[in-house]
């Protein structure tokens, strides 16, 4: 792994903690949006992103605690996004006490520690009021928005393609790319007979929420 990458990197966790921040906010300002208007779908949509990634930027630098416990966030999210729970004052105030701990553990990491209050109280909050159901299903991406508020925010695309298959030993100069002498000894000699070489392409939003931890999660 390249010192850039290095979860150690304070100008990575400078970028992260930057760009954590907006997500808190992000949480905080449609959770009170909700409180008053318990219906509206694209608030709920905002704060369900939010949650999905802050949980996978964390769970890239290796924050666990805050990666595993944004997840049981997520998963009453997903649920209230599907109609499953419906929002009322007790969901807000859980919502919110659930934020103060995400905080919480944003600010110990900051300061170079670890959150070592017990949640599990919180946790089992947050699990009593997600169907089983919903708990157990996978969780897909968030579709789509059509408001400005709501387009910013997408996963980053990524799309492949296959070298042609290697018969026998591996032609890598029929890859659609140009390679050097040395790249191509280097995959010769790490592509065995039989095995195929993908060539694949990686494109970025511009836009992604935290797209500094996007290229170490293309990386891992």
């Amino acid at each position: 792994m390249s010192d850039y990458l290095d979860i150690n990197n304070e100008e990575l966790l400078k970028d992260f903690f930057s760009e954590a921040e907006q997500q808190v906010d992000m949480l905080e300002s449609n959770i009170l949006v909700i409180e008053n208007d318990p219906e509206n779908h694209d608030a709920i949509d905002e704060i369900f992103r939010a949650a999905h990634t802050l949980k996978g930027g964390s769970a890239t630098v290796e924050m666990t605690e805050l990666s595993e416990f944004t997840h049981k966030v997520e998963d009453l999210l997903d649920a209230i996004r599907s109609g499953s729970v419906k929002v009322s004052e007790d969901v807000v105030d859980l919502l919110l006490r659930a934020l103060d701990v995400i905080k919480a553990m944003l600010s110990a990491r900051a300061d170079g520690g670890v959150y070592g209050e017990d949640v599990s109280a919180l946790v089992a909050e947050l699990e009593s009021l997600v169907p089983k159901k919903d708990a157990k299903k996978v969780k897909k991406a968030p579709p789509k928005g059509t408001g400005p508020a709501v387009a910013a925010h997408h996963s980053v695309p990524v799309a492949s393609s296959s070298a042609p298959e290697p018969s026998g030993t591996a032609d890598l100069t029929a890859l659609p790319v140009e390679l050097s002498e040395y790249e191509l000894l280097e995959l010769k000699e790490a592509v065995s007979p039989g095995e195929k070489a993908w060539l694949v392409q990686v494109v970025f939003d511009e836009n992604n929420p935290m797209n500094t931890v996007g290229g170490i999660q293309v990386f891992a």
